[in-house]
Formats: C-alpha cells, sequence, structure tokens
C-alpha cells in the first residue's frame, strides 16, 4: 500500500504552483474578501470539498460551521490520497484483516459516508479513536486534537508516537508547536480547546499543501519520548577559521572538533581529513574516546584533494549518488554509501575554496535518521571563500 508521503508528494507535483490571489469564490457564502476565500477555492479546485446545495441551486461552504471529526478526517484524507485508495479501503479484504477497520470504531458502520476516508486514516494510524473504542463521528474537533491528526498525517511528528497522556496534561504542546512551526495555525484558531470551523481547517491545509514536498519541517527532529514532549529548538554550533555553521537540536551535547583528524578507512574520500565535527544525541560512553564519535560528523579536508576524491567517489561501486548539483558556486554532491555493516550517508560541499564532507553514519538509532540528516544538511552553512 502506498505511503501518505509518497502521495503527498505526487499530490503536489500533479497539481503544481498554488494560486496567488483569490478568484471569484464559486460558493455562494464565501466572498473574495472572506479571510481564508484563497484557502477554500484551492481545496475546491483539487476537489478536496466540494460544499453543499442550499435552497435555490446555491453551493455553499458553510465556513463558519464547527467541524465534525468526520468531516475533518475526509478533508484531510481527500488532500493527501487518490480516490483509488479511498474507494478500495473498505474492499480490501488484505487491508481489512491487517487494520480491522470497522471492527475498532463501535460507532463507524462501513456504510457510513465517511466509512471509506476513516479506513485509510486508521490504516495510516494519524486517527486511534478514544479509549472505549468509538470514534465519535459527530463530535466537534478542536485545535489540539486537529494539529494532532494534521502533525502526523503530514508528517511533522512521528507516526510511532508516545502515549503523550502519560506524560502530562498538555499532551497537546508538541502538535501545537510542530503547526506553529510551519505557520499552519490560522490567526482565528487561538487556544486549544477551540473549536475549528471549516474555513479555518481550509485554511491549515492549504498552507500545508504549500510546504515543499522534499524540504522537511524547519523545527524538529523527533528522536525519543522526551524530545516528542518537549519539542526541538536549534542550536549552532560555528567556526569561522574552519568555515562552518552547523544547526542541531538544543537537546543534544555541544559538538565535539577534532582539529587534527585522521581518515578511519571506513568512508569515502580516502583522504587524510584536515578536522571532523562530531554531532549527535547522547550516547553512553563505554570509556576513552568512544562517545566522542556519534550519529553525524562534518568533515573538513584538503582542497587540493577534491577532484581525485570525486574520482574515487564516482568509481566506488558501494556508492550510490542522489544528487549531484551546483547552486551559487557551491557544488553538493548527495550519496548513499554502503557497507558490510549498513548504509550511511554523506555529502560531499565543495565551494571555491573549501572541501568537506557531511555523514549520517550507518549504525544510527535515530528515529528517522535520513530525515535528520536532511533537515540538519539544509541548515549547514559554508562560506564560499
Amino acid at each position: 500500500m502506498w505511503t501518505l508521503r509518497w502521495i503527498a508528494s505526487l499530490v503536489i507535483i500533479a497539481l503544481g504552483c498554488l494560486p496567488t490571489a483569490a478568484a471569484a469564490s464559486a460558493f455562494s457564502d464565501v466572498p473574495d474578501t472572506h479571510p481564508y476565500a484563497e484557502a477554500i477555492e484551492l481545496l475546491r479546485q483539487r476537489g478536496i470539498v466540494q460544499g453543499f446545495i442550499v435552497p435555490g441551486d446555491y453551493h455553499a461552504f458553510w465556513p463558519e460551521s464547527a467541524v465534525t471529526r468526520a468531516e475533518f478526517v475526509k478533508m484531510i484524507v481527500h488532500a493527501l490520497s487518490p480516490q483509488v485508495l479511498i474507494d478500495g479501503c473498505l474492499d480490501d479484504a488484505s487491508s481489512l484483516q491487517k487494520y480491522g477497520l470497522g471492527m475498532q470504531f463501535s460507532d463507524v458502520t462501513t456504510d457510513a459516508w465517511y466509512a471509506p476516508s476513516v479506513c485509510v486514516a486508521w490504516s495510516y494510524r494519524f486517527v486511534s479513536g478514544y479509549g472505549d473504542g468509538s470514534f465519535r463521528p459527530d463530535r466537534p474537533i478542536t485545535l489540539a486534537e486537529g494539529a494532532k491528526i494534521l502533525s502526523i498525517a503530514f508528517k511533522l511528528a512521528p507516526i510511532e508516537i508516545p502515549d503523550l497522556d502519560l506524560l502530562g496534561t498538555e499532551w497537546y504542546k508538541p502538535y501545537l508547536h510542530y503547526m506553529d512551526s510551519e505557520g499552519a495555525i490560522p490567526p482565528s484558531a487561538q487556544g486549544y480547546a477551540h473549536i475549528l470551523t471549516r474555513g479555518e481547517v481550509a485554511e491549515m491545509l492549504a498552507r500545508l499543501l504549500k510546504l515543499p514536498s522534499e524540504l522537511p519541517p524547519a523545527q524538529r527532529i523527533a528522536l525519543d519520548e522526551v524530545e516528542v514532549a518537549n519539542p526541538v529548538t536549534w542550536a549552532e554550533a560555528h567556526n569561522e577559521t574552519l568555515g562552518y555553521a552547523l544547526s542541531y537540536p538544543n537537546s543534544w551535547p555541544v559538538p565535539h572538533l577534532v582539529t587534527r583528524s585522521t581518515y578511519d578507512g571506513s568512508l569515502s574520500p580516502k583522504l587524510p581529513t584536515l578536522w571532523q565535527l562530531f554531532a549527535g544525541p547522547q550516547r553512553k560512553c563505554l570509556g576513552g574516546s568512544l562517545c566522542i564519535e556519534t550519529d553525524f560528523s562534518l568533515t573538513g579536508f584538503d582542497h587540493k584533494g577534491a577532484a581525485d576524491a570525486l574520482d574515487a567517489l564516482r568509481a566506488d561501486p558501494a556508492v550510490h549518488i542522489l544528487s549531484d548539483e551546483i547552486v551559487d558556486h557551491t557544488w553538493t554532491i548527495l550519496y548513499d554509501e554502503t557497507t558490510d555493516a549498513c548504509t550511511g550517508r554523506s555529502a560531499f560541499i565543495i565551494t571555491p575554496k573549501r572541501f568537506v564532507r557531511f555523514t549520517l553514519h550507518c549504525g544510527s538509532q535515530l528515529h528517522n535518521p535520513q530525515t535528520a540528516f536532511m533537515r540538519m544538511l539544509s541548515k549547514l552553512q559554508i562560506p564560499e571563500n
């Protein structure tokens, strides 16, 4: 079964750019001056919402009406999933056997208009219902509940979410943080207990759909239960002499710089290193220097060796180059390297005067380590001179 991450990427690629200004609304109760008119029109154009027929054969959206849990889930699923997946979810015997949808919620029957959407949402685990086995489809949804579902559905929060209720009564705070970090909370939705309106949900969905499909959320790397409960912010390690600025989660120890390092023989390029910066979450030290090296490293090399290193990289059968591009005098080559033990990910970054490698060492125990690597790489700054 497809993953929603892949589906969301296809949705954004296929549908292209969003409108820059609100067009004349197709809904009689959504004037162009409505604060969420553009978002509502975007969702209508994409077939995510259809509105309602009212007396006089007018189409209405009811933007100020509260959203029920059933309506909310249907809007999200239709924003992220192809219709064939929605239509087939309840008819797929293997899915029913695997996920048991319909049997899990005492108040969701398979013939309900929202059942196919709830099936997809349950299958991808961004809804879980209540402790008594109910889904409560007609209950209005709050900002806290909506933020949790959207955070998981759009991969702002991990799928394998811990039971935050056990960590305290303010379980919703990290989800509000994730949404706020992406600018996805509309100004009219204030307070975790706020009942979301249809217009506000349209605005939240539109803002999330505007996120670049391959760029990760800017303010989160989830590592464990503690960090999920206490959202991560960024700290910075920089060295003007060596020419780098590396952002890392504030929950990690300060990165350790080895000013005169040597190549350890495990990763390309096979060149002596000038210096190395090790970064990552706290690890149990086993003695000696075993707690210095951790999940990530930034390594500096002599610029004169860049050409030879690139030739060796391209000739290495263990290396798979993912991307190779030059932007603003900075050459970045992203690649995976597979050893007998596992696969690591690295990026060469070459400017006119600098040659560095940023590496995710294989065997990382982080939650989604490659995503964490890409987030940190996007924040890494190497000056051109």
